[in-house]
Protein backbone atom coordinates (compact mmCIF):
# COMPACT_ATOMS: atom_id res chain seq x y z
CA UNK A 1 0.00 0.00 0.00
CA UNK A 2 1.48 3.79 -0.83
CA UNK A 3 1.52 5.90 2.47
CA UNK A 4 -0.77 8.09 3.19
CA UNK A 5 -0.64 11.88 3.11
CA UNK A 6 -0.87 13.14 6.87
CA UNK A 7 -2.92 16.17 7.02
CA UNK A 8 -0.99 18.04 10.03
CA UNK A 9 -3.11 21.31 9.80
CA UNK A 10 -6.29 22.11 11.92
CA UNK A 11 -8.98 23.44 10.12
CA UNK A 12 -10.72 26.51 10.99
CA UNK A 13 -14.59 27.07 11.96
CA UNK A 14 -15.43 27.36 8.53
CA UNK A 15 -12.93 24.27 7.76
CA UNK A 16 -15.06 22.63 10.14
CA UNK A 17 -18.40 22.93 8.50
CA UNK A 18 -17.14 21.91 5.49
CA UNK A 19 -15.73 18.75 6.35
CA UNK A 20 -19.11 18.20 8.70
CA UNK A 21 -21.21 18.96 5.21
CA UNK A 22 -18.91 16.80 3.49
CA UNK A 23 -19.37 14.62 5.56
CA UNK A 24 -23.49 14.15 5.12
CA UNK A 25 -22.90 14.70 1.20
CA UNK A 26 -23.18 11.04 0.28
CA UNK A 27 -26.77 10.94 2.42
CA UNK A 28 -28.23 13.97 1.13
CA UNK A 29 -27.30 13.05 -2.61
CA UNK A 30 -28.38 9.37 -2.23
CA UNK A 31 -32.01 11.12 -0.85
CA UNK A 32 -32.03 13.82 -3.82
CA UNK A 33 -31.58 10.73 -6.41
CA UNK A 34 -34.31 8.70 -4.89
CA UNK A 35 -36.89 11.41 -4.57
CA UNK A 36 -35.70 12.64 -7.96
CA UNK A 37 -36.33 9.19 -9.89
CA UNK A 38 -39.28 8.77 -8.25
CA UNK A 39 -40.49 11.91 -9.34
CA UNK A 40 -39.86 10.84 -13.27
CA UNK A 41 -41.35 7.47 -12.74
CA UNK A 42 -44.39 9.17 -11.22
CA UNK A 43 -44.29 11.82 -14.34
CA UNK A 44 -44.14 9.28 -16.49
CA UNK A 45 -47.08 7.42 -15.12
CA UNK A 46 -48.94 10.21 -15.77
CA UNK A 47 -50.42 11.96 -18.87
CA UNK A 48 -48.15 15.01 -20.08
CA UNK A 49 -49.80 18.25 -20.54
CA UNK A 50 -51.56 18.12 -23.89
CA UNK A 51 -50.52 22.20 -25.04
CA UNK A 52 -46.29 21.36 -24.23
CA UNK A 53 -46.85 17.81 -26.11
CA UNK A 54 -48.13 19.15 -28.72
CA UNK A 55 -45.34 21.89 -28.82
CA UNK A 56 -43.10 18.91 -28.97
CA UNK A 57 -44.50 17.41 -31.35
CA UNK A 58 -43.70 20.00 -33.60
CA UNK A 59 -40.38 19.88 -33.35
CA UNK A 60 -39.62 16.22 -32.64
CA UNK A 61 -41.16 12.88 -34.43
CA UNK A 62 -43.18 10.60 -32.43
CA UNK A 63 -40.86 7.85 -32.08
CA UNK A 64 -38.80 9.96 -30.42
CA UNK A 65 -41.46 11.76 -27.55
CA UNK A 66 -42.34 7.60 -27.62
CA UNK A 67 -38.76 6.47 -26.92
CA UNK A 68 -38.09 9.48 -24.60
CA UNK A 69 -41.52 8.54 -22.90
CA UNK A 70 -39.95 5.27 -22.15
CA UNK A 71 -36.38 6.41 -21.41
CA UNK A 72 -37.33 9.12 -18.72
CA UNK A 73 -39.01 6.11 -16.66
CA UNK A 74 -35.85 3.78 -16.93
CA UNK A 75 -33.62 6.62 -16.02
CA UNK A 76 -36.20 7.54 -12.87
CA UNK A 77 -35.50 4.02 -11.99
CA UNK A 78 -31.85 4.04 -11.88
CA UNK A 79 -31.53 6.97 -9.98
CA UNK A 80 -33.24 5.17 -7.29
CA UNK A 81 -30.96 2.28 -7.96
CA UNK A 82 -27.96 4.53 -7.88
CA UNK A 83 -28.97 6.33 -4.21
CA UNK A 84 -27.61 2.69 -2.69
CA UNK A 85 -24.29 3.68 -4.37
CA UNK A 86 -24.47 7.51 -3.05
CA UNK A 87 -25.22 6.01 -0.31
CA UNK A 88 -22.06 4.25 0.20
CA UNK A 89 -20.14 6.70 -1.36
CA UNK A 90 -18.48 5.26 -4.64
CA UNK A 91 -16.73 6.86 -6.93
CA UNK A 92 -18.96 5.30 -10.13
CA UNK A 93 -22.39 5.57 -8.35
CA UNK A 94 -21.37 9.14 -8.12
CA UNK A 95 -20.67 9.83 -11.92
CA UNK A 96 -23.36 7.67 -12.89
CA UNK A 97 -26.04 9.96 -10.79
CA UNK A 98 -24.39 13.04 -12.32
CA UNK A 99 -24.42 11.53 -15.83
CA UNK A 100 -28.58 9.61 -15.20
CA UNK A 101 -29.67 13.74 -13.70
CA UNK A 102 -28.57 15.21 -16.71
CA UNK A 103 -29.80 12.55 -19.16
CA UNK A 104 -33.05 12.93 -17.28
CA UNK A 105 -33.64 16.67 -17.77
CA UNK A 106 -32.76 16.00 -21.28
CA UNK A 107 -35.80 13.55 -21.71
CA UNK A 108 -37.99 15.16 -19.33
CA UNK A 109 -38.26 18.06 -22.07
CA UNK A 110 -37.99 15.59 -25.21
CA UNK A 111 -40.89 13.80 -23.48
CA UNK A 112 -44.16 16.58 -22.57
CA UNK A 113 -41.48 19.67 -22.34
CA UNK A 114 -41.44 19.17 -18.40
CA UNK A 115 -39.15 21.89 -18.24
CA UNK A 116 -39.73 21.77 -14.05
CA UNK A 117 -38.90 17.95 -13.94
CA UNK A 118 -35.67 19.30 -15.54
CA UNK A 119 -34.37 22.08 -14.22
CA UNK A 120 -35.04 20.22 -10.32
CA UNK A 121 -33.01 17.40 -12.04
CA UNK A 122 -30.08 19.79 -12.72
CA UNK A 123 -30.19 21.75 -9.11
CA UNK A 124 -29.55 18.17 -8.16
CA UNK A 125 -26.56 17.93 -10.59
CA UNK A 126 -25.15 21.21 -9.37
CA UNK A 127 -25.73 20.69 -5.71
CA UNK A 128 -23.76 17.38 -6.76
CA UNK A 129 -20.87 18.77 -8.54
CA UNK A 130 -19.08 20.29 -5.03
CA UNK A 131 -19.22 17.44 -3.16
CA UNK A 132 -17.18 14.87 -5.28
CA UNK A 133 -14.76 14.85 -3.06
CA UNK A 134 -16.96 13.03 -0.53
CA UNK A 135 -17.82 10.16 -2.64
CA UNK A 136 -13.91 8.26 -2.04
CA UNK A 137 -14.50 4.69 -2.53
CA UNK A 138 -13.45 3.28 -5.57
CA UNK A 139 -15.63 1.22 -7.81
CA UNK A 140 -14.15 -1.77 -10.52
CA UNK A 141 -14.90 0.55 -13.16
CA UNK A 142 -12.36 3.33 -11.55
CA UNK A 143 -9.77 1.17 -9.92
CA UNK A 144 -8.38 -0.71 -13.28
CA UNK A 145 -10.19 -3.91 -12.96
CA UNK A 146 -12.60 -3.08 -15.64
CA UNK A 147 -11.67 -0.40 -18.08
CA UNK A 148 -14.80 2.09 -18.61
CA UNK A 149 -13.67 2.85 -21.92
CA UNK A 150 -15.08 -0.67 -22.76
CA UNK A 151 -18.45 -0.28 -21.18
CA UNK A 152 -18.87 3.32 -22.93
CA UNK A 153 -17.58 1.41 -26.28
CA UNK A 154 -19.75 -1.36 -25.63
CA UNK A 155 -22.82 0.84 -25.23
CA UNK A 156 -22.31 3.06 -28.20
CA UNK A 157 -22.26 -0.49 -29.88
CA UNK A 158 -25.45 -1.84 -29.13
CA UNK A 159 -27.26 2.00 -29.52
CA UNK A 160 -25.52 2.19 -33.24
CA UNK A 161 -26.92 -1.04 -33.69
CA UNK A 162 -29.85 -0.02 -32.17
CA UNK A 163 -30.50 2.85 -34.54
CA UNK A 164 -29.38 0.44 -37.55
CA UNK A 165 -31.84 -2.23 -36.80
CA UNK A 166 -34.39 1.18 -36.98
CA UNK A 167 -33.31 2.18 -40.04
CA UNK A 168 -33.04 -1.60 -42.03
CA UNK A 169 -36.32 -1.63 -41.37
CA UNK A 170 -40.00 0.41 -41.97
CA UNK A 171 -40.17 2.63 -38.80
CA UNK A 172 -43.89 1.78 -39.28
CA UNK A 173 -43.57 -1.87 -38.58
CA UNK A 174 -42.31 -1.42 -34.52
CA UNK A 175 -45.45 -1.68 -32.39
CA UNK A 176 -45.62 -2.32 -28.99
CA UNK A 177 -46.22 -6.09 -29.67
CA UNK A 178 -43.27 -6.47 -31.24
CA UNK A 179 -41.74 -7.69 -28.13
CA UNK A 180 -44.15 -10.45 -27.72
CA UNK A 181 -44.71 -11.98 -31.26
CA UNK A 182 -42.54 -14.69 -32.09
CA UNK A 183 -43.97 -15.66 -36.11
CA UNK A 184 -41.63 -17.25 -38.46
CA UNK A 185 -40.75 -14.34 -40.72
CA UNK A 186 -40.67 -11.94 -38.02
CA UNK A 187 -36.96 -10.19 -38.41
CA UNK A 188 -38.38 -6.90 -36.77
CA UNK A 189 -39.51 -8.67 -33.93
CA UNK A 190 -36.47 -10.54 -33.41
CA UNK A 191 -34.37 -7.54 -33.74
CA UNK A 192 -35.75 -5.80 -31.61
CA UNK A 193 -35.93 -8.74 -28.43
CA UNK A 194 -32.09 -8.95 -29.24
CA UNK A 195 -31.46 -5.28 -28.88
CA UNK A 196 -33.50 -5.14 -25.44
CA UNK A 197 -31.50 -8.40 -24.39
CA UNK A 198 -28.57 -7.24 -25.32
CA UNK A 199 -28.75 -3.40 -23.60
CA UNK A 200 -30.38 -4.90 -20.51
CA UNK A 201 -27.32 -6.82 -20.08
CA UNK A 202 -24.61 -3.66 -21.06
CA UNK A 203 -26.81 -1.70 -18.23
CA UNK A 204 -26.38 -4.63 -15.88
CA UNK A 205 -22.22 -5.11 -16.51
CA UNK A 206 -22.65 -1.10 -16.10
CA UNK A 207 -23.98 -1.19 -13.11
CA UNK A 208 -21.93 -4.06 -11.40
CA UNK A 209 -18.65 -2.20 -12.33
CA UNK A 210 -20.05 1.22 -10.72
CA UNK A 211 -21.29 0.26 -8.00
CA UNK A 212 -19.14 -3.30 -6.50
CA UNK A 213 -15.97 -3.03 -4.50
CA UNK A 214 -12.80 -3.28 -6.63
CA UNK A 215 -10.99 -6.77 -5.09
CA UNK A 216 -7.96 -5.16 -3.01
CA UNK A 217 -4.13 -5.28 -5.10
CA UNK A 218 -1.89 -6.83 -2.94
CA UNK A 219 1.87 -6.80 -3.07
CA UNK A 220 3.24 -9.17 -0.91
CA UNK A 221 6.73 -7.84 0.54
CA UNK A 222 10.07 -7.79 -1.17
CA UNK A 223 13.26 -8.98 0.52
CA UNK A 224 14.29 -4.73 1.39
CA UNK A 225 10.62 -4.40 3.47
CA UNK A 226 11.06 -7.77 5.22
CA UNK A 227 14.81 -6.32 6.29
CA UNK A 228 13.30 -3.30 7.29
CA UNK A 229 10.48 -4.63 9.23
CA UNK A 230 12.72 -7.20 10.59
CA UNK A 231 15.28 -3.80 12.20
CA UNK A 232 12.42 -2.34 13.49
CA UNK A 233 11.84 -5.50 15.71
CA UNK A 234 15.34 -6.12 16.38
CA UNK A 235 15.23 -2.09 17.36
CA UNK A 236 11.58 -1.65 19.28
CA UNK A 237 12.40 -2.79 23.36
CA UNK A 238 8.99 -4.33 24.83
CA UNK A 239 8.25 -5.94 21.57
CA UNK A 240 6.45 -9.24 22.13
CA UNK A 241 8.19 -12.81 20.70
CA UNK A 242 5.54 -13.82 18.52
CA UNK A 243 5.55 -10.27 16.13
CA UNK A 244 8.59 -12.09 14.34
CA UNK A 245 5.28 -13.97 12.51
CA UNK A 246 5.52 -10.99 10.49
CA UNK A 247 8.51 -11.80 8.89
CA UNK A 248 6.95 -15.41 7.25
CA UNK A 249 6.65 -12.80 4.03
CA UNK A 250 2.68 -13.66 3.66
CA UNK A 251 1.09 -10.27 5.27
CA UNK A 252 1.40 -6.85 4.27
CA UNK A 253 2.92 -3.97 5.88
CA UNK A 254 1.39 -0.37 6.59
CA UNK A 255 4.75 1.91 7.36
CA UNK A 256 4.79 5.11 9.28
CA UNK A 257 5.99 8.12 7.42
CA UNK A 258 8.98 8.27 9.88
CA UNK A 259 9.62 4.47 9.15
CA UNK A 260 9.92 4.37 12.56
CA UNK A 261 6.64 2.17 12.77
CA UNK A 262 4.97 -0.42 10.82
CA UNK A 263 2.01 -3.04 11.51
CA UNK A 264 0.68 -5.93 9.54
CA UNK A 265 -2.47 -6.89 8.20
CA UNK A 266 -4.30 -8.90 5.32
CA UNK A 267 -7.12 -8.22 3.56
CA UNK A 268 -10.30 -11.35 3.53
CA UNK A 269 -13.23 -10.07 1.82
CA UNK A 270 -14.38 -6.30 3.36
CA UNK A 271 -12.16 -7.02 6.89
CA UNK A 272 -8.62 -5.29 6.35
CA UNK A 273 -7.37 -7.75 9.41
CA UNK A 274 -4.33 -6.13 11.42
CA UNK A 275 -2.03 -8.66 13.39
CA UNK A 276 -1.12 -8.32 16.37
CA UNK A 277 0.23 -4.41 18.08
CA UNK A 278 1.96 -1.97 16.29
CA UNK A 279 5.68 -1.98 16.72
CA UNK A 280 7.52 1.64 16.37
CA UNK A 281 7.30 4.71 19.39
CA UNK A 282 3.83 4.95 20.86
CA UNK A 283 3.71 8.53 19.88
CA UNK A 284 3.11 7.21 16.25
CA UNK A 285 0.98 4.29 17.21
CA UNK A 286 -2.43 5.91 17.27
CA UNK A 287 -1.83 7.98 13.85
CA UNK A 288 -0.76 4.84 12.45
CA UNK A 289 -3.95 2.64 13.58
CA UNK A 290 -6.06 5.77 12.13
CA UNK A 291 -4.05 5.62 8.56
CA UNK A 292 -4.84 2.16 8.19
CA UNK A 293 -8.94 2.25 9.59
CA UNK A 294 -9.12 5.30 7.05
CA UNK A 295 -7.83 3.71 3.99
CA UNK A 296 -9.75 0.44 4.89
CA UNK A 297 -13.24 2.58 4.98
CA UNK A 298 -12.10 4.26 2.07
CA UNK A 299 -12.01 1.13 0.03
CA UNK A 300 -15.65 -0.04 1.87
CA UNK A 301 -13.70 -2.14 4.03
CA UNK A 302 -13.63 -2.91 8.02
CA UNK A 303 -10.48 -2.34 10.14
CA UNK A 304 -10.20 -5.29 12.41
CA UNK A 305 -7.40 -5.70 15.30
CA UNK A 306 -6.63 -9.25 15.65
CA UNK A 307 -4.65 -10.91 18.59
CA UNK A 308 -3.90 -7.58 19.99
CA UNK A 309 -2.33 -7.15 23.69
CA UNK A 310 -4.56 -5.28 26.52
CA UNK A 311 -1.69 -2.61 26.02
CA UNK A 312 -3.64 -1.79 23.20
CA UNK A 313 -6.92 -1.88 24.88
CA UNK A 314 -6.69 2.23 25.87
CA UNK A 315 -6.29 3.38 22.34
CA UNK A 316 -8.86 0.74 20.63
CA UNK A 317 -11.38 1.97 22.96
CA UNK A 318 -10.62 6.05 22.11
CA UNK A 319 -11.28 5.24 18.62
CA UNK A 320 -14.57 3.86 19.53
CA UNK A 321 -13.78 -0.10 18.98
CA UNK A 322 -15.50 -2.72 20.83
CA UNK A 323 -12.99 -5.40 22.12
CA UNK A 324 -13.44 -9.25 22.32
CA UNK A 325 -11.50 -11.93 24.18
CA UNK A 326 -10.26 -14.43 21.74
CA UNK A 327 -7.88 -16.46 23.49
CA UNK A 328 -4.81 -16.76 25.68
CA UNK A 329 -1.13 -17.42 25.79
CA UNK A 330 0.81 -19.66 27.50
CA UNK A 331 3.26 -17.33 29.33
CA UNK A 332 5.75 -19.75 31.50
CA UNK A 333 7.66 -18.31 33.82
CA UNK A 334 11.44 -19.17 33.15
CA UNK A 335 12.88 -18.57 36.69
CA UNK A 336 9.87 -19.99 38.55
CA UNK A 337 9.88 -23.22 35.99
CA UNK A 338 10.35 -26.67 38.19
CA UNK A 339 9.97 -30.13 36.98
CA UNK A 340 9.59 -30.85 40.75
CA UNK A 341 5.96 -32.07 42.45
CA UNK A 342 3.33 -34.26 40.92
CA UNK A 343 1.74 -31.69 38.10
CA UNK A 344 4.76 -32.45 36.35
CA UNK A 345 5.06 -35.97 36.70
CA UNK A 346 4.61 -36.47 32.90
CA UNK A 347 7.35 -33.58 32.08
CA UNK A 348 9.90 -36.14 34.31
CA UNK A 349 8.67 -39.30 32.62
CA UNK A 350 9.55 -37.46 29.13
CA UNK A 351 12.96 -36.11 30.06
CA UNK A 352 14.02 -39.43 31.72
CA UNK A 353 13.10 -41.26 28.74
CA UNK A 354 15.04 -38.82 26.60
CA UNK A 355 18.42 -39.31 28.90
CA UNK A 356 17.88 -43.05 28.66
CA UNK A 357 17.08 -43.75 24.59
CA UNK A 358 19.80 -41.18 23.78
CA UNK A 359 17.72 -38.50 22.41
CA UNK A 360 19.63 -34.94 22.45
CA UNK A 361 18.81 -31.60 22.35
CA UNK A 362 20.08 -28.56 20.19
CA UNK A 363 19.52 -25.06 19.39
CA UNK A 364 21.08 -23.65 15.83
CA UNK A 365 21.92 -20.47 15.48
CA UNK A 366 20.15 -18.33 12.70
CA UNK A 367 20.76 -19.31 8.89
CA UNK A 368 21.41 -23.39 9.77
CA UNK A 369 17.66 -24.09 8.30
CA UNK A 370 18.65 -24.28 4.79
CA UNK A 371 21.41 -26.44 5.16
CA UNK A 372 19.16 -28.66 6.56
CA UNK A 373 16.20 -27.98 4.54
CA UNK A 374 15.64 -31.79 2.67
CA UNK A 375 15.79 -33.41 6.16
CA UNK A 376 13.26 -30.65 7.86
CA UNK A 377 11.16 -30.95 4.95
CA UNK A 378 10.95 -35.03 5.31
CA UNK A 379 9.78 -34.55 9.11
CA UNK A 380 7.26 -31.56 8.08
CA UNK A 381 5.79 -33.37 4.87
CA UNK A 382 5.47 -36.44 7.38
CA UNK A 383 3.70 -34.56 9.81
CA UNK A 384 1.51 -33.16 7.60
CA UNK A 385 0.58 -35.98 6.30
CA UNK A 386 -0.25 -37.46 9.62
CA UNK A 387 -2.39 -35.16 10.58
CA UNK A 388 -4.12 -35.07 6.66
CA UNK A 389 -3.38 -31.12 7.14
CA UNK A 390 -2.20 -28.40 4.65
CA UNK A 391 0.12 -25.21 5.59
CA UNK A 392 -1.08 -22.52 7.54
CA UNK A 393 -0.37 -19.35 7.45
CA UNK A 394 -1.05 -15.14 8.63
CA UNK A 395 -1.11 -16.00 12.60
CA UNK A 396 0.86 -19.15 12.19
CA UNK A 397 3.88 -20.41 10.76
CA UNK A 398 4.62 -22.50 7.75
CA UNK A 399 7.58 -24.79 6.43
CA UNK A 400 10.10 -22.45 4.25
CA UNK A 401 13.58 -22.25 4.94
CA UNK A 402 14.30 -18.86 3.79
CA UNK A 403 11.20 -18.28 7.05
CA UNK A 404 13.06 -20.59 9.47
CA UNK A 405 16.75 -19.35 8.89
CA UNK A 406 15.79 -15.70 10.43
CA UNK A 407 15.22 -17.63 13.77
CA UNK A 408 17.16 -20.07 15.92
CA UNK A 409 16.42 -23.54 15.07
CA UNK A 410 15.84 -26.40 17.92
CA UNK A 411 16.35 -29.65 16.76
CA UNK A 412 15.76 -33.33 18.57
CA UNK A 413 18.17 -36.15 17.40
CA UNK A 414 18.14 -39.88 18.07
CA UNK A 415 21.30 -41.38 16.43
CA UNK A 416 22.00 -38.11 14.67
CA UNK A 417 18.84 -38.70 12.84
CA UNK A 418 16.40 -35.48 13.11
CA UNK A 419 12.78 -36.45 15.22
CA UNK A 420 11.41 -33.17 15.85
CA UNK A 421 12.07 -29.33 15.28
CA UNK A 422 10.48 -26.00 16.47
CA UNK A 423 11.52 -22.28 15.18
CA UNK A 424 12.41 -20.21 17.86
CA UNK A 425 11.06 -16.54 18.28
CA UNK A 426 13.41 -14.07 20.37
CA UNK A 427 12.92 -10.67 21.69
CA UNK A 428 15.62 -8.33 21.02
CA UNK A 429 15.70 -6.78 24.85
CA UNK A 430 15.77 -10.90 26.20
CA UNK A 431 12.21 -10.52 27.95
CA UNK A 432 10.57 -12.95 25.89
CA UNK A 433 11.13 -16.46 24.16
CA UNK A 434 8.51 -18.69 22.00
CA UNK A 435 7.95 -21.02 19.51
CA UNK A 436 6.04 -20.77 16.23
CA UNK A 437 6.30 -24.09 14.12
CA UNK A 438 6.82 -27.02 15.55
CA UNK A 439 6.72 -30.50 13.79
CA UNK A 440 7.65 -33.96 14.52
CA UNK A 441 7.86 -38.00 12.89
CA UNK A 442 4.89 -39.46 12.87
CA UNK A 443 6.84 -42.59 14.35
CA UNK A 444 8.28 -40.33 17.27
CA UNK A 445 8.29 -41.42 20.78
CA UNK A 446 5.59 -40.40 23.05
CA UNK A 447 6.65 -37.71 25.49
CA UNK A 448 9.26 -36.05 22.47
CA UNK A 449 7.20 -32.55 22.29
CA UNK A 450 7.18 -32.31 26.27
CA UNK A 451 10.99 -32.95 26.00
CA UNK A 452 11.62 -30.66 23.29
CA UNK A 453 9.52 -27.61 25.61
CA UNK A 454 11.18 -28.75 28.53
CA UNK A 455 14.65 -28.15 26.93
CA UNK A 456 13.10 -24.52 25.53
CA UNK A 457 12.16 -22.86 28.36
CA UNK A 458 15.58 -23.96 30.10
CA UNK A 459 17.59 -23.05 27.30
CA UNK A 460 15.63 -19.97 27.47
CA UNK A 461 16.54 -19.60 31.18
CA UNK A 462 19.79 -19.91 30.65
CA UNK A 463 19.82 -17.41 27.70
CA UNK A 464 18.43 -15.19 30.16
CA UNK A 465 15.07 -15.00 28.77
CA UNK A 466 12.33 -13.95 31.31
CA UNK A 467 9.48 -15.64 29.89
CA UNK A 468 8.60 -18.52 27.59
CA UNK A 469 5.48 -17.82 25.52
CA UNK A 470 4.13 -21.64 24.45
CA UNK A 471 1.54 -19.61 22.20
CA UNK A 472 -2.55 -18.76 22.29
CA UNK A 473 -4.98 -21.01 22.91
CA UNK A 474 -7.64 -20.39 21.19
CA UNK A 475 -11.07 -19.13 22.53
CA UNK A 476 -9.33 -20.14 26.26
CA UNK A 477 -11.03 -18.15 28.40
CA UNK A 478 -14.17 -16.99 27.40
CA UNK A 479 -17.55 -17.54 29.01
CA UNK A 480 -20.70 -18.93 28.29
CA UNK A 481 -23.01 -17.24 30.54
CA UNK A 482 -26.17 -15.55 29.50
CA UNK A 483 -25.57 -12.13 30.04
CA UNK A 484 -22.28 -12.62 27.82
CA UNK A 485 -21.57 -11.22 24.65
CA UNK A 486 -23.06 -13.60 21.43
CA UNK A 487 -19.50 -13.78 20.51
CA UNK A 488 -18.58 -15.16 24.02
CA UNK A 489 -21.20 -17.36 24.19
CA UNK A 490 -20.31 -18.96 20.42
CA UNK A 491 -16.63 -19.07 21.64
CA UNK A 492 -17.24 -20.69 24.55
CA UNK A 493 -19.24 -23.42 23.14
CA UNK A 494 -17.19 -24.15 20.56
CA UNK A 495 -13.87 -24.17 22.64
CA UNK A 496 -16.08 -26.90 24.33
CA UNK A 497 -18.07 -28.78 21.83
CA UNK A 498 -15.56 -27.94 18.80
CA UNK A 499 -13.81 -30.93 19.15
CA UNK A 500 -14.46 -32.21 15.77
CA UNK A 501 -13.00 -29.01 14.06
CA UNK A 502 -10.16 -28.44 16.28
CA UNK A 503 -8.55 -29.86 19.87
CA UNK A 504 -9.39 -26.81 21.29
CA UNK A 505 -9.53 -27.90 24.93
CA UNK A 506 -6.57 -30.63 24.09
CA UNK A 507 -4.17 -27.49 23.11
CA UNK A 508 -5.16 -26.15 26.34
CA UNK A 509 -4.47 -29.15 28.18
CA UNK A 510 -1.52 -29.67 26.76
CA UNK A 511 -0.01 -26.31 27.47
CA UNK A 512 -1.31 -26.20 30.71
CA UNK A 513 1.10 -28.81 32.08
CA UNK A 514 3.79 -26.71 32.12
CA UNK A 515 2.66 -24.45 34.94
CA UNK A 516 2.13 -21.18 32.73
CA UNK A 517 0.32 -17.94 33.07
CA UNK A 518 -2.52 -17.49 30.84
CA UNK A 519 -2.49 -13.85 29.32
CA UNK A 520 -5.26 -12.55 27.86
CA UNK A 521 -5.53 -11.92 24.00
CA UNK A 522 -8.16 -9.60 22.39
CA UNK A 523 -9.97 -8.67 18.86
CA UNK A 524 -11.35 -5.37 18.43
CA UNK A 525 -13.70 -3.91 15.66
CA UNK A 526 -16.08 -1.12 15.03
CA UNK A 527 -19.43 -1.27 16.71
CA UNK A 528 -22.12 -2.87 14.64
CA UNK A 529 -19.80 -4.79 12.64
CA UNK A 530 -19.49 -8.44 13.02
CA UNK A 531 -16.73 -9.94 14.89
CA UNK A 532 -17.94 -13.35 14.69
CA UNK A 533 -17.87 -12.76 10.93
CA UNK A 534 -14.12 -11.17 11.34
CA UNK A 535 -12.99 -14.36 13.26
CA UNK A 536 -14.15 -16.70 10.53
CA UNK A 537 -12.09 -14.67 8.12
CA UNK A 538 -9.06 -14.94 10.30
CA UNK A 539 -9.67 -18.43 10.35
CA UNK A 540 -9.87 -18.83 6.71
CA UNK A 541 -6.85 -16.60 6.42
CA UNK A 542 -5.19 -19.13 9.18
CA UNK A 543 -5.78 -22.30 8.04
CA UNK A 544 -5.58 -21.30 3.60
CA UNK A 545 -8.95 -21.33 3.11
CA UNK A 546 -12.49 -23.61 3.98
CA UNK A 547 -10.53 -26.89 3.36
CA UNK A 548 -7.72 -25.73 5.67
CA UNK A 549 -10.41 -25.31 8.54
CA UNK A 550 -12.35 -27.61 8.26
CA UNK A 551 -8.53 -30.01 8.67
CA UNK A 552 -7.14 -31.24 11.95
CA UNK A 553 -4.01 -30.00 12.34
Amino acid sequence: MSRLTIQTRRPGLGGAFAGLALELAPYVAAIAAFLGGAMMVASAATPAVRDRLTFVAKFAPIVVIEFSHFAASMVGLLLMLVGSGLWARRQGAYWAALALLIVGAAFSLTKGLEYEAAALLLIVALGLWPARKAFDRPSRAFSGQIAWVWILAAAAAVISAGLLGFWSYDQKVFTDEMLWTFVRDGDASRSVRAGVVVALATLIIALWSLFSTPSPRVKRPGPEELAQVAALLDATPGVRADARIWLSGDKDFLFSDSGQSVLAYRIRRRHWIVLGDPVGPAAERSELMWRLVEAADRAGGRAIFYGVSADLLPSLAAMGFVMRLVGEDAIVDVAAFSLTGKARQNLRTACNRAAGEGWTFDVLPPGSASALAPELAAVSGAWLARHASGEKGFSMGFFDPDYLDRDYLAVVRREGRILAFANLQTASDSHEAGIDLMRHLPEAPSGLMDFLLVSLIEWARANGYAEFNLGMAPLSGLENRRLAPIFARIGALVFAEGGALYSFQGLHAFKAKFGPAWRPVYMAGRPGASLTLALLDVALLTGGGWRGVFLKG
